[in-house]
């Protein structure tokens, strides 16, 4: 997959007189670059080792982090199922299915 490369991507952005500048992205922007996507649709095409560290870029990831309605974007986007309750639940189910291994190159679910 030429899409993800196998290292994360890091960036820091600086204002002027040094210091950071922050960027709100969303959840699953967040993931890409995290597992080191090109774009994100690259999410849902991943090999074994991709998805590997798609799970466990979310295990890092707190339910508090992203909305509820960021987390079912990720639940819908990555593996087609209806919205939760709650990002705790959401997120155990994120995790749960991601963890099921797949065929390289194709889609996670769906």
């Amino acid at each position: 997959m030429a899409g993800c490369r196998d290292r994360t991507a890091h960036h820091r952005l600086a204002a002027g007189g040094g210091e950071t500048l922050k960027v709100t992205i969303s959840l699953l922007d967040a993931l890409a670059v995290r597992i080191g996507c090109e774009y994100l649709s690259d999410l849902r095409f991943l090999d074994g080792i991709q998805q590997v560290r798609l799970v466990r870029a979310l295990k890092k990831i707190g339910p508090e982090e992203a909305s509820l309605a960021e987390w079912n974007d990720a639940l819908q986007y990555l593996i087609n199922e209806p919205p939760r309750q709650t990002p705790e639940d959401t997120k155990a189910r994120l995790i749960d299915s991601l963890s099921q291994p797949q065929k390289a190159g194709q889609k996670i679910r769906k």
